[in-house]
């Protein structure tokens, strides 16, 4: 199967469908990474983000990366996908490639913030959680996706709202991971921008 349709597949199941939270102002949501999936097509399709096979572009202890800039996820290998790690930091650059498609300007700390979590709450639904710590997901990350999911299925799946006592021990998770404060700015795939849920 292409890559394309790998990642389309993955974020069309139902672990990832699960996901559904919203961080200070931002919105990660099942609904959002199905939308973000008819982006990845092996067609030519006018709103794709193609994937690439480039460990140059992805960063040293990572698996993927995505660039808004040119719509791409780029993977370290062809074996990204085979592993739950892979497919969870996989997750992790889809959660920046939804909002880039919400076109949300969102600051760095709470956009690295929301995309561990989505990471970490992947992990769980796996029933991986002793591998998140190896995989570089902060403890207290864990522990507020961990919270959050535990909520949602309680809630039927009900989106959930980080408290603020939350957003701010996931932004200090991520200034200690060596994230600058700041802002990253979305534009939409190839300019196509989804506002719905």
């Amino acid at each position: 199967m292409a890559l394309d349709l790998e990642i389309q597949s993955l974020l069309r199941s139902i672990e990832v469908q699960q996901i559904n939270f919203t961080m200070a102002g931002i919105r990660i949501s099942g609904h959002g990474f199905f939308e973000l999936s008819n982006c990845f097509s092996d067609q030519s399709i006018r709103h794709r983000i193609r994937v690439t096979v480039r460990p140059q572009m992805v960063g040293t202890d990572a698996q993927a990366s995505y660039t808004p800039d040119d719509d791409k996820i780029h993977l370290r290998s062809l074996s990204v996908l085979h592993t739950v790690s892979g497919r969870a930091e996989l997750i992790h650059e889809c959660t920046h490639a939804q909002l880039d498609l919400r076109a949300v300007s969102a600051s760095i700390l709470s956009e690295e913030g929301a995309a561990f979590i989505a990471e970490a709450w992947y992990y769980l639904a796996c029933d991986q959680s002793s591998a998140m710590v190896l995989a570089g997901v902060p403890n207290e990350i864990v522990t507020i996706a961990d919270n959050i999911r535990t909520q949602s299925q309680v809630r039927g799946g009900a989106a959930i709202s980080l408290t603020p006592e939350q957003i701010n021990i996931a932004r200090r998770a991520m200034r200690l991971q060596g994230y600058s404060t700041g802002h990253y700015t979305s534009n939409g795939i190839r300019g196509y921008r989804y506002r719905g849920n």
